[in-house]
């Protein structure tokens, strides 16, 4: 197993490109997306109608904990300017 670092984004649907751009531009490629999640934030609830223009988008990466610092300063600025919602934890990725 080797360790990394687990990155959560939950961001509005229609800006989630900015933020898979940002991460194409640090080379880190490989990543899970769900679109059309819904829930309910500062902002109320967002999502969970077929008719909304409000969905989220949910994006999971693996980052070396060596690149985290780097990474989060790519993202930090698209999250002060459309909002949303990151979370970085310790995770152990399985190499098949």
């Amino acid at each position: 197993m080797k360790d990394v670092k687990r990155i959560e984004l939950i961001v509005e649907s229609g800006v989630a490109g900015r933020f898979l751009g940002a991460l194409d531009s640090l080379g880190l490629t490989h990543r899970t997306v769900i679109p059309g999640i819904y829930g309910r934030g500062q902002h109320g609830e967002r999502g969970g109608d077929p008719f909304s223009t409000f969905d989220n988008t949910f994006v999971l990466v693996a980052v070396d904990p060596d690149r985290i610092d780097e990474v989060l300063r790519s993202l930090r600025p698209l999250l002060q300017s459309v909002g949303g919602m990151c979370l970085v934890s310790d995770a152990q990725s399985v190499r098949y």
